[in-house]
Formats: structure tokens, C-alpha cells, sequence
């Protein structure tokens, strides 16, 4: 009978204590989990995240600068990207007219074989333009050139060249806009001073025109 007593004795504390170990178990287990809420596979790697960030910024370097240029390179690439998936091209700017510099060129338009007096025209009209517009040719904003028509013959039909001619030229930029032929010069070459007064006053009226 003792026996008897003493073994439920012994069952009883087994029974007891294994309960309480299952009651500790799960307490510690339910207290292990509790500080992160949600899902732990998440927090765990923006814990992780988080620690990696600390540990590889540049502590010198405040958290909350904004590169500006980056983000509006970032705006403009994005604009034209847009436009091109829209069908209308990027805006381009022209360049104004004041960029873009006016010469005069005085050409005088000979033939292969020439006379005393082309020759004479020539070498005047030359001298004279050099003289009263010394300062356009130094800038470039006069020139002077001689050809030959005969071996250009596209002149010819550009200019209505019928004998040799000086013709002045203007260009803005690579584009001619106006030209005139001096055709009296023919006619007062054999004045010097009347053939002088007549290359200025015709080239420094032309010149002007440029804008």
C-alpha cells in the first residue's frame, strides 16, 4: 500500500513539473518575439539595412544635402525624353544676328586676258578701299579678292557678268543676303578722283546696310 501511495506521489510531481517547464517555455518564447511586431524577417533586414548605412556614410557629410545640378540634369533628360515619345523635337535656341557677323567682300571679276585698263580698275579700286576702310579689313569685315570668270563660269550667271566688274557682296554669317556691281567704273577710271569718290561712297552705303 505504500508503494502504491508513494508511486502516484511520485506521478503527481512528474506531471507537475512537467507542465510547469512546457508554462516556461512558452512564456520565454512569447517574450523573445514580442519586441518586434509585423513580420520579424522584415524588420530584421531594415535593422540590418539600417546598420550598414551607419557604418559606410561619410560621417563628415550631412544626411540631407540635395545635389540640384544632378536633379535638373535628371528634369531636362526627362523633358526630352518625353518629347521624343511625344513626336516633337527638343527646343533649339537660334543664334541671334549679333553672333553671327556681316562681311562685305569686294570681288573684282576679270578675264584671262586683260587690257591696261582692267587692270588699272583693279589695282585703284584695291587701293582705294584699302584706304578708307582700313579698319573693316583688319577686323575682317571687309575683304578683297579678284577671279577670274573664265575659269568660274557659275559667277557669270550669278552676278549677270558681262565684262570685268567689281562686285561687292554682303554675307551674315554663310549666308549672302544682297550684292551690287560698280559698273561706272568703265566710265571713270579716267578720273581718278571722280572713279575714288564713286568706290567709297557705293561701298560705304553698302556696308552699312549690315545689320
Amino acid at each position: 500500500m505504500k508503494i502504491l501511495k508513494r508511486s502516484a506521489t511520485m506521478a503527481l510531481l512528474l506531471f507537475v513539473g512537467v507542465t510547469v517547464g512546457v508554462l516556461i517555455a512558452q512564456e520565454v518564447s512569447h517574450t523573445a518575439a514580442d519586441p518586434i511586431e509585423g513580420d520579424p524577417n522584415r524588420n530584421a533586414a531594415e535593422a540590418t539595412e539600417a546598420v550598414a548605412s551607419v557604418e559606410t556614410s561619410d560621417p563628415s557629410a550631412p544626411s540631407d544635402v540635395i545635389e540640384l545640378p544632378a536633379l535638373e540634369a535628371e528634369d531636362a533628360a526627362a523633358s526630352d525624353a518625353r518629347d521624343i515619345e511625344s513626336g516633337t523635337p527638343p527646343t533649339a535656341i537660334a543664334a541671334p544676328d549679333a553672333e553671327r557677323p556681316c562681311v562685305v567682300d569686294a570681288i573684282y571679276f576679270h578675264n584671262t586676258l586683260r587690257c591696261r585698263t582692267c587692270k588699272n580698275i583693279e589695282e585703284t579700286a584695291k587701293a582705294v578701299l584699302e584706304a578708307e576702310f582700313a579698319e573693316e579689313f583688319a577686323v575682317g569685315r571687309m575683304r578683297w579678292s579678284a577671279v577670274n570668270m573664265e575659269s568660274q563660269r557659275h559667277y557669270v550667271e550669278e552676278y549677270d557678268l558681262v565684262k570685268p566688274t567689281l562686285i561687292l557682296v554682303r554675307s551674315v554669317g554663310d549666308e549672302q543676303t544682297d550684292w551690287v556691281a560698280l559698273d561706272e567704273t568703265w566710265t571713270l577710271i579716267r578720273s581718278e578722283l571722280r572713279f575714288a569718290d564713286y568706290v567709297e561712297n557705293e561701298t560705304r552705303g553698302f556696308l552699312e546696310a549690315c545689320p
